[in-house]
């Protein structure tokens, strides 16, 4: 797409792919010294996101009618009270259920395809819903049918919006989608602006609920939408208090450009073993004690098969990285049950103190810059109270044995966070979501999970007793040895009692992330 500045010599080209921006990136400016093809201006070439301006006397005063929209194009159109009130609380109940899914971290749930609204905007077919008619009512998808002229939206953003979420300014991908949009309110009024980008001016509006505002033809790309981060809103003469609202975004991805632009997550190639098998054993605890659970089928069993967790465990997961990404620059971040160190990663701006019962992970770990890593029990932490600003505890406590060394261990996690600081504990899911990876069927809470390791991946130590960075990585199918890992896995509500059991501790959010129930603490005292 092209954009041409009025009363500036300067062009926008907007690229979906990478590469061809590169290469005309490039082109231009080597051209001065590239003799072959000649230009006849000189032209320089810059990254840069779209530039728009907004004239100063522009009004900050929102309007409850909406006749100044109205007068830009005849191709805006506005549909009051689309939904009664038991489809509205029906799709926002459906939210609310779904959101634990944590398919974002912006208080938003994509649907049929994830839209990414930054520069430059990307569609995925992940981290979405992946069915609407899953997810809203028969009728609702009938009705916005015959209102968006029997044309039926291929890609749905619904945004919760409170007044801690602000909606910048973003350009939409002409390349990417098709020259129509709407928007429909639900459960209160909201505050709205659309800036006009080739008149730099603004219109403010209080949308009503369950009113729908569609935008046809080429003012689609012209009139770009906004949410105020704002607690209070002058309307007209008066202030008004705003609630929180949820607006729906109907859009459509043009069906001709859809498979070139769809975009994938890449991520390191490494050398893969066999699958490892997914059949678990249920187990009956009462038969072992929680010791011999622990020191056998866990402790052991991890510093025999260290130097292989590494090659497969070597990212943190995206929401521990955010979360952890959230805190202020030199605040102290404690990771219970470190392991190899994957989540020290994260920035080199915190103050990382981990601690694993492993021996061996910790080998790995301690390479990792601007950490203090030790040699520790998650149930016995030898670390003073009050210490940490953030806790995190990834995939650790379903490890033991009964429930009282699992609330000891939370509360431990507790009692070294500061007051006000917070904890975020990651467990392994009975509930599971088919189409993951690595996601299995439970027949008990109590099991064992298969581990098949190559012999040369066995620990092995120097003597010092520490591991031999010698062996070597040379996968065979071949020779594989079964280690059997002891995991109590949690239901929904199992880790919400447990937790919230624990004294001066609230809970901040409570979300499912690709097959783990995740919550994050807040300590209030």
């Amino acid at each position: 797409m092209v954009y041409l500045i009025e009363n500036e010599d300067i062009i926008y080209l907007e690229f979906h792919r990478k590469k061809e921006c590169s290469y005309l990136f490039n082109f231009l400016n080597n051209n001065s010294r590239n003799c072959t093809t000649p230009l006849k201006f000189h032209i320089k070439a810059e990254y840069s996101n779209i530039k728009y301006d907004i004239k100063k006397d522009c009004s900050n005063i929102y309007s409850p009618t909406y006749e100044k929209l109205l007068q830009k194009s005849d191709n805006i159109f506005i549909y009051n009270d689309v939904l009664d009130l038991n489809m509205s609380n029906d799709i926002i109940q459906n939210y609310e259920n779904e959101k634990w899914s944590k398919y974002t971290k912006n208080d938003e749930i994509n649907i049929s395809h994830y839209f990414y609204r930054g520069t430059p905007n990307k569609i995925y077919k992940t981290y979405c819903v992946q069915d609407a008619s899953s997810f809203f009512p028969s009728e609702f998808l009938t009705k916005i049918k015959k209102l968006l002229g029997d044309k039926e939206p291929n890609q749905y953003t619904i945004l919760k919006c409170h007044i801690k979420k602000s909606i910048e300014y973003i350009v939409e991908s002409s390349y990417i989608f098709e020259d129509e949009i709407a928007f429909l309110v639900l459960e209160n009024d909201l505050p709205m602006s659309f800036l006009d980008i080739k008149n730099e001016s603004k219109t403010n509006l209080m949308i009503k609920k369950n009113t729908l505002i569609k935008i046809k033809g080429k003012l689609r790309y012209e009139l770009i939408y906004g949410i105020p981060k704002k607690k209070s809103i002058q309307l007209d003469d008066q202030i008004v208090e705003r609630e929180t609202s949820y607006l729906i975004i109907f859009r459509f991805i043009n069906k001709n450009n859809i498979e070139g632009m769809l975009a994938h997550k890449t991520r390191k190639e490494i050398i893969k073993d066999p699958k490892q098998e997914s059949t678990c054993i249920p187990i009956n605890v009462n038969e072992y004690s929680p010791e011999h659970l622990e020191k056998e089928y866990v402790m052991d069993v991890y510093n025999q098969i260290a130097q292989h967790f590494c090659y497969t465990r070597y990212k943190p997961w995206n929401n521990v990285e955010n979360i952890i990404n959230q805190e202020k620059e030199g605040n102290i971040i404690m990771d219970a049950g470190c392991g190899n160190g994957k989540n020290l990663k994260a920035s080199s701006k915190y103050c990382f103190i981990g601690f694993d019962f492993s021996l061996y992970l910790l080998k790995t770990a301690k390479k990792r810059p601007n950490t203090d890593i030790f040699l520790a029990n998650c149930i016995n932490i030898p670390i003073k109270s009050n210490i940490a600003d953030l806790c995190i505890s990834i995939a650790v406590i379903h490890h033991l044995g009964t429930h009282e060394s699992r609330r000891k261990a939370v509360s431990e996690m507790v009692r070294c966070t500061k007051i006000g600081g917070k904890v975020l504990i990651y467990v392994w899911a009975y509930e599971q979501k088919e189409n993951v990876v690595g996601n299995r069927k439970f027949d008990s809470q109590d099991i064992f999970v298969p581990w098949y390791l190559q012999q040369q991946h066995l620990a092995e130590t120097n003597a010092d007793g520490a591991l031999d960075d010698k062996i070597a990585y040379t996968p065979t199918k071949k020779n594989l040895l079964k280690f059997q890992r002891y995991y109590h896995v949690f239901r929904k509500e199992e880790l919400y009692d447990l937790c919230t059991s624990i004294d001066g501790v609230q809970v901040e959010d409570f979300f499912f992330d690709n097959n783990n129930w995740a919550i994050l603490l807040k300590k209030k005292y």
